[in-house]
C-alpha cells in the first residue's frame, strides 16, 4: 500500500462519539453508584471486623492484666 493510499485509508475511519441520551447517562451513573457502594460496603465491613478484633484483644488484655 502506497503512502497516499495509507493516508486516504486513515482518513476514511471516522471516530463516532455517540451522544448519550438521558436514559444512557442515568444507567451509567446508576451502575457507577452500585460499584462505588459495593466498594464502600467492602471497606466498612473490613473496618468493622478489624475494630471487633481489637475490642476482643482489649477485653482479653483487660481480663488477664486488669
Amino acid at each position: 500500500m502506497s503512502q497516499q493510499q495509507q493516508q486516504q485509508h486513515q482518513h476514511q475511519h471516522h471516530h463516532h462519539h455517540h451522544h448519550k441520551d438521558g436514559a444512557s447517562r442515568f444507567k451509567e451513573r446508576s451502575l457507577n453508584a452500585i460499584v462505588i457502594r459495593k466498594k464502600v460496603e467492602k471497606y466498612l465491613k473490613l473496618g468493622l471486623m478489624v475494630l471487633a478484633g481489637l475490642m476482643v484483644l482489649a477485653v482479653g488484655f483487660a481480663y488477664l492484666f486488669g
